[in-house]
């Protein structure tokens, strides 16, 4: 004991810059312990060829589920590209759509009201290589029986018939549009939030190129709130509008 103070006293130096060593390193190590890592830039970019991320989601084939077949089940008449049925997770569902066109894996799918089109479409496995997406407005959202219709390039939109009508648009395409004939009724007014063009092309002096410009003055602008709204497309003036407002609803 009494060489180890000696050995201190003669050597005190030596020992504190050591001591101060030893405790920086702790230090140190403590710190790097307790670090948070530096937060992730988060990049939000859509890949309409790539499917859902996550689990892959179960599929049932018309009204038959893997527990067997249940009474007054919706089901959905499998094509030659089989479509299917598929459940979502969420309890807050409101209803359902079905994806139909050039998309990996057509069928119904179990939305929220949250969703849009391009989430039914990654539902969906994405979009075939030979989908035209320029007549895909992904940021549109869905809502219950609705149609969501995906068009190949070259393609002239279908007209779609819903079983049963619904208050809400029940047959749209992806591009936020609707096919010309949605019900029995020829009659109808055109409704300038979910018309295509074909519907447009239907109004007396409404071309290709005028119809285009309304679903694209829609895609940037969101939905009409009146039909006077038509004025703020090029073409369409006062005099044009008031024409067309009998025909017209939103």
């Amino acid at each position: 004991m009494t060489t180890w103070i000696q050995f201190a006293k003669n050597h005190w130096r030596v020992l504190a810059i050591v001591s101060a060593a030893v405790l920086i390193l702790l230090t140190g190590l403590v710190l790097s312990q307790h670090r948070q890592p530096e937060a992730a830039v988060a990049t939000n970019v859509f890949d309409p060829t790539a499917g859902a991320s996550g689990a892959d989601p179960t599929m049932m084939s018309g009204s038959q589920s893997s527990h067997g077949r249940a009474a007054g089940a919706s089901s959905v008449a499998t094509g030659a590209s089989g479509a299917a049925v598929n459940p979502a997770t969420t309890s807050s569902a409101p209803g359902f759509v079905d994806v139909k066109g050039a998309v990996n894996k057509p069928g119904l799918y179990q939305v929220t009201s949250s969703m849009r089109v391009a989430d039914v479409i990654q539902l969906a496995q994405g979009m075939q290589p030979q989908a035209d997406q320029q007549q895909v407005n992904l940021a549109a959202k869905v809502t219950d029986q609705q149609v969501v219709y995906v068009p190949a390039k070259g393609e002239q939109l279908p007209a779609i018939a819903t079983a049963t009508p619904s208050p809400t648009p029940a047959t749209t395409t992806a591009g936020g549009g609707s096919p010309a004939s949605t019900s029995a009724g020829s009659s109808e007014k055109v409704n300038l939030n979910t018309a295509d063009v074909a519907a447009f092309q239907k109004l007396s002096g409404v071309g290709q190129k005028k119809a285009e410009k309304i679903i694209a003055y829609r895609q940037q602008h969101g939905n009409f709130k009146s039909v006077d709204d038509l004025k703020n497309v090029s073409g369409f003036g006062e005099k044009t509008v008031a024409k067309y407002k009998d025909q017209l609803t939103v």
